[in-house]
């Protein structure tokens, strides 16, 4: 039987070195194809992106390992198109690989939202824990923590900030020991985190920390093996 395909769109460029193996250790055999909104764009049309006043900020990472700060808005249309290529390309199934918040935008395949995967899944811990996220930017706290709490119920009992693109292991560690003493559970809230920054997170704080990367990555399994190959 044809194994199915995964369509990676990624709000950067593709390919992801940095996260396609990682998926591959959870995800059920498949074949993987990557899109990325910026492919294809220079530095100097990836600048003129760069958030407006009043605009939301996210950041991914590029072709040649680095990574950018870009506009919400701005890359919503760049990020349809990437889906359709992903779909044109035979995707089965759709992982949009970013933890911000998007619309449910034009899909002909199922299409994962990480923010509400991520949400629903650490809103299945209960009332107990006392939940801390960590973004990759400090401007992305105040849109973030709303959408959290909108989904837990409650407030977010502590945030910071650390960039997994520019800073690795020893950021999200500084970030997750300045917050241990408020929370029980770290959530890693970007797909950029991954399990050398988790565990570096962890070990530093004392406390469990979540990737969002593996909360995806196991829920877009489910549906992969439920999921036949197109054609």
């Amino acid at each position: 039987m044809t194994e199915p395909t995964l369509g990676l769109v990624t709000i950067g460029q593709a390919p992801r070195t940095d996260l396609v193996p990682e998926l591959r250790a959870t995800l059920p055999p498949c074949r993987i194809i990557e899109h990325g909104a910026l492919d294809g764009l220079d530095a100097a049309q990836i600048a003129d992106l760069a958030p407006r006043p009043g605009e939301h900020a996210v950041t991914s990472r590029l072709a040649d390992g680095g990574s950018a700060v870009f506009g919400h808005d701005q890359a919503l249309p760049l990020i349809g198109e990437a889906i359709a290529r992903a779909e044109d390309d035979g995707a089965d199934v759709v992982l949009l690989a970013c933890s911000g918040a998007f619309p449910d935008m034009p899909h002909r395949t199922p299409l994962l939202l990480v923010e509400q995967l991520a949400h629903h899944g650490v809103a299945g811990f209960g009332s107990e824990p006392r939940i801390g996220i960590i973004r990759p930017l400090p401007e992305q706290l105040p849109d973030a923590l709303p959408a959290w709490e909108r989904s837990l119920g409650r407030p977010i009992a502590a945030a910071d900030a650390a960039n997994p693109y520019a800073d690795g292991e020893s950021a999200s560690a500084a970030a997750a020991k300045r917050i241990a003493g408020d929370v029980d559970l770290i959530v890693l809230d970007c797909m950029g985190f991954d399990e050398p920054m988790r565990r570096a997170a962890s070990a530093a704080a004392g406390k469990p920390t979540l990737l969002v990367r593996s909360l995806a990555a196991r829920l877009t399994a489910e549906l992969l093996v439920a999921t036949p190959p197109r054609g």
